[in-house]
């Protein structure tokens, strides 16, 4: 240990023994003295305390005179309870609660005092530290308000004590005091309600917080944090008071507006830098650039409740399950939902309003981040709108008018925006088509209608959007609106819904068409044909619909990839076909299924061969060798043998079969062939082998397995470095296949 250590541990270690000693005194040997010997004592012994730190000071024993100082503070308060628990001068009859502030409110007066004149470093600090809690501890037992009012009068006291002496110290404990008041006087008013006289009282705590706060901004380098401290002080102030006079409903309301006016006010007064006196025009900036934003932010954050029953009406017809038209009948949009307790009412609006148009004055205000601002305001905008059907509880006709106008009013801005505003809004376009489009589905001529509307709209920006994206975007959605559109106009002129599949898948076709030219918006068309193509498929009626779907999609990929950049769609469409046939094979309950795979993997095979010395070995033999042995593979595990029971023919013609593929596609290096038969030439000696393996399982003891299993893992485990190199080698060999 160093000097300096050692030095502090020894000083540590005596003041903590004088502690005791004193403590030890009072409690075990006062009762032997009279009252006048324990006054003297406990006199005498303090003031010796007190009187040693000078000295030591002159020896320049400075640390050891700071910690006797300590000592001395100690005492004084050892002091004041021994006096008070055995009733010196009738002490005892005084409150402890009042006695106790006001025993730390004399000690911090003498100790400021002592320090003063000693001219030592830590009893003025601690001093001041002490003077934090004797108006607190009254207000202990008290109202809220009480304790908030004691808080803001001691912070009052920090911000005086630092103007008279600059302490750091006052200004740390302004910090923390100010703080704590300021916090508790905003939650109070958050949470209680106190009526108005009670509450016009707190309101007038806050703003005289938001004054102590803004000078200590002007006068100190804390002014971030004391002008953020400010605007929100100001503005529960402002709010408070009103949301005492107006019914509990509406007090969501009164918050995030004073919010919004306090963060206008200080962006009114940045702009004219109005003159304060001792603070300079920079600073005055700041801090109403401070103050704007941090009650622009509160604003919002105050305003957040309202997020909970606008993402219920906004999601409410999500949650309606099964979609039954003429569900809407003579109700109301609010009707409909499951959850009306927490559904948007008047006040919300308001609130969606007011965020909306603090948005649109801060972008008024604010240049360099004017677009955010605006597109922000105008997605809040179009939430307000789009709750207003549920919040009013508009009949279900008039309701989706209202929604469909959101999207429409957002396209329509989107064109004539340009860059990033055509990006957002055309986003927020498609955000709105959705939820009317879930919507217009609960009534069957809003649906027609809606979605009629939606996709006219999505095709116009589509054709009259600018940037790179937006077309594509709008193009995709009018594709998807427009498939919509035909399967609820095959379904409403009561036409068999089994064949919706087909529906879909024409329009699929018709939209593959179209993307082939449309080079600049075809690849949105290109992408929501294929979804409408798999939700076509996925929405066959039986196993026989479903083959012949396929068998559509596959022709539908076949015929894309006529086109030099969709080249790999060749690939979809022959899995597509061939899953259209083994579906087809399954349906139809056939057994010997080779029968009708084998001359097609024949044809296939011959027009691979053909074609064998141009690119990879999966595209010339790939399709005709998984057309057969695929099937045989999923016949063979389903145990659906050929006619005569005859159960070891298949997997013996098949396991030649794949030996003989496997072996072909090692002798000419093809990897489709040598991958493929190795696979089913596997697939066949595991079903074989599994019956008598099972066996061998069950007739062993049971460790048996499990040792072998271990002995197995210690062998790989010890060879790691040369079996990780046979599959590296085996890596490579089957890359280097064609």
């Amino acid at each position: 240990m160093s000097g300096r250590a050692v030095q502090n541990l020894l000083l540590s270690l005596g003041g903590l023994l004088l502690v005791v000693a004193a403590i030890v005194f009072t409690v075990v040997s006062w009762g032997q003295l009279g009252i006048e010997g324990r006054a003297a004592v406990l006199l005498g012994f303090t003031g010796v305390t007190l009187a040693v730190p000078p000295y030591l000071a002159g020896r320049k024993l400075t640390a050891t005179a700071e910690t006797v100082a300590i000592l001395g503070l100690a005492l004084l308060f050892l002091d004041g309870y021994a006096a008070y628990e055995f009733g010196l001068a009738g002490l005892d009859r005084i409150d402890s609660q009042h006695y106790t502030a006001g025993l730390i409110a004399v000690v911090s007066v003498i100790f400021a005092i002592y320090g003063h004149v000693t001219r030592l470093k830590s009893p003025v600090p601690m001093a001041i530290v002490l003077a934090q809690f004797p108006l607190l501890v009254l207000a202990l037992d008290t109202t809220a308000l009480w304790v908030t009012a004691a808080l803001v009068a001691t912070a009052a006291l920090d911000a005086v004590i630092w103007t008279w002496g600059r302490r750091a110290t006052a200004t740390a404990c302004f910090a923390v005091t100010w703080t704590l008041g300021a916090a508790f006087g905003v939650l109070t008013s958050a949470v209680q309600s106190l009526g108005f006289p009670d509450s016009f009282t707190l309101s007038v705590l806050l703003v005289a917080a938001t004054a102590l706060a803004l000078y200590l901004a002007i006068r100190t380098r804390w002014t971030t944090p004391a002008a953020a401290g400010a605007a929100i002080t100001l503005a529960a102030a402002v709010a408070y008071p009103v949301r005492m006079a107006i019914s509990e409903e509406w007090w969501i309301v009164p918050t995030p507006l004073a919010a919004f006016l306090v963060a206008a006010v200080a962006l009114e007064m940045r702009r004219k830098r109005l003159a304060v006196e001792g603070a300079s025009a920079g600073v005055l900036e700041r801090i109403c650039q401070v103050a704007a934003v941090t009650a622009g932010i509160f604003g919002l954050l105050v305003a957040a409740p309202v997020a909970v029953p606008v993402a219920v009406a906004l999601t409410g017809p999500f949650d309606q399950g099964a979609v039954v038209w003429g569900g809407a009948g003579g109700r109301g949009f609010r009707d409909l939902l499951g959850s009306v307790l927490v559904s948007p009412k008047p006040p919300v609006l308001v609130v969606l309003a007011a965020v909306a148009l603090a948005l649109a004055g801060l972008a008024y205000r604010v240049r360099r981040q004017r677009d955010p601002l605006l597109l922000a305001g105008a997605a809040v905008a179009a939430v307000l709108v789009a709750v207003v059907p549920v919040t009013w509880n508009l009949p279900f006709g008039a309701g989706v008018a209202v929604l469909v106008a959101v999207p429409v009013a957002l396209g329509i801005g989107a064109i004539f925006a340009g860059g990033l505003r055509e990006r957002v809004l055309g986003l927020l376009a498609v955000a709105a088509i959705a939820e009317v489009a879930a919507w217009a589905l609960v009534s069957e001529p809003a649906t027609l209608a809606a979605t009629g509307v939606l996709a006219v709209t999505a095709a116009v920006v589509a054709w009259r959007a600018t940037t790179p994206e937006v077309p594509v975007w709008a193009a995709g959605v009018a594709t998807a609106l427009a498939g919509g559109e035909a399967v609820a106009a095959w379904l409403a002129a009561d036409l068999d819904a089994r064949y919706v599949t087909f529906v879909l898948l024409a329009t699929a076709a018709v939209a593959a068409a179209l993307a082939w030219r449309m080079p600049r918006r075809g690849l949105g068309v290109e992408i929501a044909g294929y979804g409408l193509a798999v939700t076509g498929i996925g929405l066959s009626a039986d196993a026989r619909m479903l083959s012949v779907a396929l068998a559509v999609a596959g022709v539908i990929a076949v015929g894309t990839a006529l086109r030099t950049d969709r080249r790999k769609a060749a690939y979809a469409g022959t899995a597509l076909l061939l899953l259209a046939s083994w579906v087809r094979l399954s349906a139809e309950n056939v057994t010997v299924v080779e029968a009708y795979t084998v001359p097609v993997s024949a044809v296939l095979l011959a027009f691979g061969w053909f074609r064998a010395r141009e690119g990879s070995s999966w595209v010339a033999y790939g399709s005709g060798l998984s057309f057969s042995l695929i099937p045989s593979v999923f016949a063979l595990y389903g145990n659906v043998y050929p006619s005569g029971g005859a159960g070891w023919l298949r997997p013996l013609g098949l396991g030649l079969a794949a030996l003989v593929i496997l072996l072909a596609g090692a002798r000419w290096r093809l990897q489709a062939p040598a991958l493929l038969g190795g696979f089913t030439l596997a697939a066949v000696a595991v079903h074989e082998l599994a019956p008598y393996v099972s066996e061998l399982m069950v007739s062993v003891p049971r460790w048996v397995p499990m040792a072998f299993g271990g002995l197995l893992l210690l062998v790989v485990g010890a060879t790691y470095e040369a079996r990780l190199r046979d599959l590296r080698r085996l890596t490579s060999t089957i890359k280097g296949l064609r």
